[in-house]
């Protein structure tokens, strides 16, 4: 596991790190698995767990999406553009949980879809911007 940000949180941020991995698949079916048997291990209320986990999964999703873009613009990484379509889906995912409902309107509407024609641009961009 990866400490370098390690804090105390809530517990559905571990579980949705490692479901939902911006380098790795994980199926849909083992990812409803690995939660439905953490909620049935923990005693957690489901409905409750569900709403964080997807709440966390698009905060950290939309952040891993920043940093991809910097890792590519900033620190010329033109590979991290690639996983930028999976981490949208983990997003998309996530906005469509209730939960979410009064920001996915906005996110969707305000974030452009990922297409191929904006992430080869994002690519070309790489390593553009100085460094301060």
């Amino acid at each position: 596991l990866d400490f370098q940000d390690a804090m105390a949180g809530h517990r559905a941020y571990d579980l949705v790190s490692v479901l939902q991995d911006a380098r790795r698949d994980v199926p849909h079916n083992v990812e409803n698995d690995m939660i439905d048997y953490y909620v049935s291990q923990t005693g957690q209320d489901r409905a409750r767990f569900l709403a964080a986990y997807h709440v966390l999964g698009a905060q950290r999703n939309l952040r891993i999406l920043g940093v991809f873009a910097r890792l590519c613009m900033v620190s010329g990484k033109p590979h991290y553009v690639d996983f930028i379509p999976r981490v949208w889906e983990f997003i998309l995912r996530d906005l469509s949980h209730p939960a979410l409902a009064p920001v996915s309107d906005i996110i969707l509407r305000d974030m452009p879809t990922p297409t191929d024609t904006i992430l080869a641009r994002l690519k070309e961009k790489c390593a553009t911007i100085p460094r301060l």
